[in-house]
């Protein structure tokens, strides 16, 4: 059974931000999962798991013969507060966004199938239930064959 392109890309980047780990440089060890379901009802908010989201696209409507793609993902980064904790949560916030900013551009090809990565902003959030973080955006331009999406372009 074939992968589609931009499956590999998603899984790419899952396995890139398991890499942030204290032990490979960076400021904590992030945990990366691709939810099951889109209410998240299987994931449980513990501190520093990140949920990769897939979210909108959009065609470049000028490319004959190929099509090309811009891929919109959040890596939610959870990152619950603590009365025993010695920095603000903002600073581990920060900390958890450059982690995640830095790791994604090391590759921004996302292992050849995609043209590039580009980091769009981020946002905090909080959802009163224990969701509580920062959702880190970015975007990643691929192309495929036309009609293909199995295929790269």
């Amino acid at each position: 059974m074939s992968t589609p392109i931009i499956e590999n890309i998603a899984e790419n980047i899952k396995t890139a931000i398991n890499e942030i780990t204290v032990a490979n440089g960076y400021n904590q060890t992030l945990t990366c999962i691709r939810p099951r379901r889109n209410d998240f009802s299987d994931v449980s908010p513990d501190d520093l798991v990140v949920l990769l989201v897939q979210e909108g696209e959009e065609k470049d409507p000028t490319v004959i013969s190929a099509e090309t793609w811009m891929q919109t993902f959040s890596a939610m980064a959870m990152v619950i507060d603590s009365d025993k904790a010695t920095v603000s949560i903002d600073t581990r916030i920060n900390q958890v966004r450059a982690d995640i900013t830095k790791k994604l551009m090391v590759d921004a090809k996302r292992g050849n199938y995609a043209i590039d990565t580009i980091m769009l902003g981020s946002d905090k959030f909080d959802d009163g239930e224990g969701f509580t973080g920062i959702a880190v955006k970015f975007a990643v331009k691929y192309r495929t064959k036309y009609e293909d999406p199995y295929t790269q372009g």
